[in-house]
C-alpha cells in the first residue's frame, strides 16, 4: 500500500537530522562544508540526508564550480516556521501523544 502524500511530508521531515538541516537553512543558504561544521554531521551523511530533501524539492541548490550552495525551498519555508512556532508553543503537550494502532 502506497502512502499518502502527508505521510510522506512528515516521513521526510521527521528526521531529526532533515529537521535541522532546514531550521539551519531558515537562517542563511549554506555550503555542505558549513552545514557539517554546524550540525556536527559527517559529511557523507549530510549528503545522503540533502539529497533526500532535494529529491523532495525542500531545498534547492546553486552550483558555483565545483561549489555547491543551499537554501531552502522558499515555499517550504513557508510551513517549517509556522511549524517551529507551534512546536516551541505546544512542545510539552505532544510530549502527551502517544501513537496507537
Amino acid at each position: 500500500m502506497m502512502k499518502k502524500p502527508e505521510a510522506l511530508f512528515f516521513t521526510a521531515v521527521g528526521d531529526r537530522h532533515r529537521m535541522m538541516i532546514l531550521n539551519s537553512l531558515i537562517e542563511k543558504p549554506m555550503s555542505v562544508k558549513a552545514l557539517s561544521r554546524s550540525l556536527k554531521i559527517e559529511q557523507s551523511n549530510l549528503s545522503h540526508h540533502l539529497k533526500c530533501l532535494l529529491d523532495c524539492k525542500f531545498v534547492d541548490v546553486k552550483v558555483k564550480g565545483r561549489s555547491r550552495t543551499y537554501s531552502i525551498n522558499p515555499s517550504v519555508k513557508k510551513i517549517i516556521k509556522p511549524f517551529n512556532s507551534y512546536i516551541h508553543d505546544y512542545g510539552a503537550y505532544l510530549k502527551t501523544c502517544r501513537e496507537t494502532g
